[in-house]
């Protein structure tokens, strides 16, 4: 059978196309360590690792590419804030749209939380804002967009508001819009915590922490082992980035990774305007059809290529299944490991259809998806109203 892929908010598939050869080249011919091992190959890798940090210091605006630290993925990354900066004693903010990154880790940890208001859209509301701090606040956590809604959030004034009232700013960027990229120095961000299979088109299994200077020193790592430096102590260097890298980490995925960020740097407009065109195409039809009813914003400029939708009065995984029965069309449906947006949303416990295309989407797909969308629907409601002729 031959498929449409929507299901990039999950991960980016295909890859950028230099990615498979660049780790490929890399397991056949380089795969050794770094800072341990005492000769060229081993310095030639600790290079290509460097490259990387460094391309996405520029990326996220670092001043310093040392505050670019690797981690497994973006709930790694978050789960090294949130336990190497919280204690039960402290306070924090989150948006209504969080993730389970987030959410699980402060509820595991016994952090108290207050959750800020977002609206029908999924759009933070921060009129109330400064009824929520206490003086127990010590920072506002919140996803850039929604992996439900595909709401964009106005970053820049929530990091304005939070430095207002003394608080840190710590940004979930697995969702990131390229269209909306972010500045730890511009935007006064204190840390973004980020990984490399989504939009940005590198492999599973690699992401990290981008830090203000001030915020890495803040920071207990929670993971401790060895870095290849300082190898006479017992305890984590305090220096960046191997405070936050104990063991070796995902080499091929980090040099994948670089690949892919060289990828976007040549092609960042064009996949831009592609994804927009073709998310408005598919956006236009699902506001207008009766049967469907979308989630978070009606216009592409206020969201990412994210589009979920609910169908009332149907079986929304017998929705998604028929889809691909019909045409190959793979999405993801349900709560989406975020509970907290749906209850935002009004779509929990029931989750909804979520539609996210990417770069390599094409416009003929979209067209066979909406096709499709209109025969499974039509299938169905009229076994439905059979049913209940009967």
């Amino acid at each position: 059978m031959n498929t449409i892929y929507l299901d990039n908010g999950a991960t980016s598939w295909p890859k950028a196309p230099n990615v498979a050869s660049a780790v490929s080249s890399f397991i056949c011919d380089h795969a050794v360590n770094i800072g341990r091992g005492g000769y060229d190959r081993a310095y030639e890798t600790a290079g290509q690792v460097q490259d990387c940090r460094d391309k996405l210091g520029t990326f996220f605006g670092a001043s310093d590419s040392r505050n670019v630290t690797f981690a497994l993925n973006v709930t790694h990354a978050l789960n090294t804030l949130i336990a190497g900066l919280f204690t039960p004693t402290d306070h924090v903010l989150v948006s209504g749209i969080e993730h389970n990154a987030v959410m699980r880790p402060l509820t595991q940890l016994g952090i108290p939380y207050t959750i800020i208001p977002c609206n029908k859209e999924g759009l933070i509301q921060l009129d109330g804002f400064a009824s929520l701090v206490t003086k127990r606040t010590k920072a506002v956590i919140i996803s850039q967009a929604s992996n439900v809604s595909g709401t964009i959030q106005p970053i820049r004034e929530v990091a304005k508001l939070a430095k207002n009232h003394g608080l840190l700013v710590i940004i979930d960027a697995a969702q990131l819009p390229l269209s909306s990229p972010l500045s730890i120095e511009r935007d006064e961000i204190d840390a973004i915590a980020f990984t490399g299979h989504k939009t940005l088109l590198g492999p599973q299994g690699v992401g990290g922490l981008v830090t203000s200077p001030d915020m890495a020193q803040l920071i207990k790592p929670w993971a401790a082992g060895g870095t290849g430096s300082k190898s006479d102590e017992l305890t984590m260097p305090e220096f960046l980035p191997d405070k936050f890298e104990a063991g070796t980490q995902n080499l091929p995925g980090i040099i994948g990774l670089s690949a892919a960020l060289d990828y976007l740097a040549d092609h960042k407009t064009a996949i831009i305007e592609h994804e927009e065109q073709l998310t408005a195409q598919l956006l236009s039809y699902f506001v207008a059809e009766e049967r469907a009813k979308v989630i978070g914003p009606a216009t592409v400029q206020e969201r990412t290529s994210v589009i979920s939708v609910d169908f009332p009065g149907l079986d929304n995984a017998q929705v998604a299944y028929g889809l691909f029965q019909e045409a190959g069309i793979e999405t993801r449906v349900g709560l989406h490991c975020a509970p907290t947006a749906h209850r935002t949303m009004g779509t929990f416990p029931r989750g909804t259809v979520r539609f996210s295309l990417g770069y390599a989407t094409t416009e003929r797909e979209i067209s066979d998806t909406i096709e499709a969308s209109k025969r499974v629907l039509n299938s169905m409601y009229n076994h439905k109203n059979i049913r209940k002729e009967r």
